[in-house]
């Protein structure tokens, strides 16, 4: 057990909201690693298998299931009970065949999404930076935390002006190949990934472009109603119809 006022434990008051944590776990919550995503905004592996999946029903049985290696994110075996997994990452349990995929919820923020083993070969990451790096290739860095190398003299790689900030690329798993880019564009499906419509879908009307942190904002057209939403919480998810499999109320 942690001891109070350790760094791996949160205090439960202290922990976001969107955490579903029962009383019954006391004062004291697993703390999320350092990791891919912001520790605010994310699920602890722990917390995962404990509380929402249930496999497990206390803190030691649950990281000695972990510790296995039972679990997979984004194809690869994870160990440590605190990894933080988030946004659009993959869950399996090979185990027993089961796939999770993580997306926004309107009610806990994260929500677990149950998917096919199809399905949890590929994710969707969205570009939040470019730079160009020795020898003139492209790096493009990823919301989860990772980077893609885009080499300029492989002659399977399109022209890098294709991939721009915004974009989200569908990628293999756990090789990372770039199976499809989808451009961030007026007319393109989108997920609200944050703030008061965080969860909602629907086509990009209209891209506001001001300066200044936050200004930017995008239109997006559900069931015939307008919804604003800042440009930074906008996430493509698919042309017509979405590349990932989502819940019947969310399409």
């Amino acid at each position: 057990m942690t001891k109070h006022g350790d760094s791996k434990t949160l205090k439960r008051l202290n922990t976001p909201k969107f955490l579903q944590i029962k009383r019954k776990h006391g004062k004291f919550f697993v703390s999320p690693s350092p990791g891919p995503h912001p520790k605010r905004f994310c699920l602890p592996l722990l917390h995962i298998v404990r509380d929402l999946l249930q496999i497990m029903d206390n803190h030691r049985e649950a990281k000695k299931l972990i510790g296995r290696g039972y679990f997979k994110v984004d194809g690869k075996v994870v160990r440590d009970e605190r990894f933080p997994v988030g946004l659009m990452d993959v869950l399996s349990i090979d185990q027993i065949d089961t796939h999770y995929r993580i997306i926004p919820d309107s009610h806990y923020g994260l929500m677990l999404h149950e998917i096919s083993k199809e399905e949890s070969e590929f994710k969707l990451c969205r570009i939040n930076g470019k730079k160009t790096i020795q020898g003139g290739h492209i790096q493009l860095n990823l919301h989860d935390g990772r980077n893609i190398l885009i080499r300029l003299d492989d002659p399977t790689n399109p022209e890098e002006d294709k991939y721009r900030r915004m974009d989200v690329l569908k990628i293999s798993l756990p090789e990372q190949d770039i199976i499809k880019n989808l451009e961030f564009a007026e007319n393109k499906l989108a997920l609200i990934i944050d703030g008061t419509n965080i969860g909602q879908i629907g086509k990009i009307i209209s891209v506001q472009k001001r300066f200044g942190p936050n200004a930017s904002t995008v239109s997006i057209e559900q069931d015939g109603e307008q919804i604003e939403t800042s440009y930074d919480y906008t996430f493509i998810v698919g042309v017509d119809e979405p590349e990932i499999d989502l819940p019947e109320g969310m399409q």
